[in-house]
């Protein structure tokens, strides 16, 4: 699961050559993807200086970053040998997001929101029983209105009084 996360971040961050001699030949430590990290080989003739092998396998962790060195066998600190230093960083609580992931969550946050929508249907749609209060009551009715004579307005509001001014709003003011 952590190949594919860290997998482009290591190659890029793992061919910082230290040191590398021309020994007349390409001589350089051959690096290799595999499953759970990286493999490193050595050119024919060397090997790994804290192993005495050929092939080192390094898994995807913190503490196997570091300088690898190919050494020749007969021959310590001779001019052939060849540094690579490997540096890994891995995220320990991280997970992978892939296609069916990501699906997963989406159809899991459509459900879930249903259910809650669901829930709430049910519970506003539940019948009360208990006693029933009237819709209008006595103190919501207007005042009966006098009867007005026959012929006259029915209109809500009082007429202003052209002919007697005597307050200042009983004037309508044009312009």
């Amino acid at each position: 699961m952590k190949r594919l996360l860290f997998s482009h971040a290591c190659v890029l961050l793992l061919w910082t050559w230290t040191a590398c001699v021309n020994t007349g030949a390409d001589a350089t430590i051959t690096v290799r993807e595999v499953y759970d990290g990286i493999e490193l080989t050595c050119p024919t003739g060397l090997t790994f200086s804290k192993t005495d092998k050929n092939t080192l396998h390094l898994p995807y962790k913190d503490e196997k970053s570091g300088e690898y060195t190919c050494v020749n066998a007969t021959h310590e600190n001779s001019p052939q040998d060849i540094s690579i230093y490997v540096k890994f960083r891995t995220c320990d609580n991280c997970i992978e997001l892939d296609t069916s992931s990501i699906a997963g969550l989406a159809i899991g946050e459509v459900v879930a929101t249903a259910v809650v929508g669901v829930a709430v249907y049910l519970f506003a749609s539940v019948v009360r029983s208990g006693v029933a209060t009237p819709s209008s009551k006595r103190s919501d009715r207007l005042p009966p209105r006098p009867r007005e004579p026959i012929g006259a307005s029915s209109d809500p509001y009082q007429r202003l009084n052209f002919r007697s001014p005597k307050d200042e709003y009983d004037k309508i003011h044009r312009k």
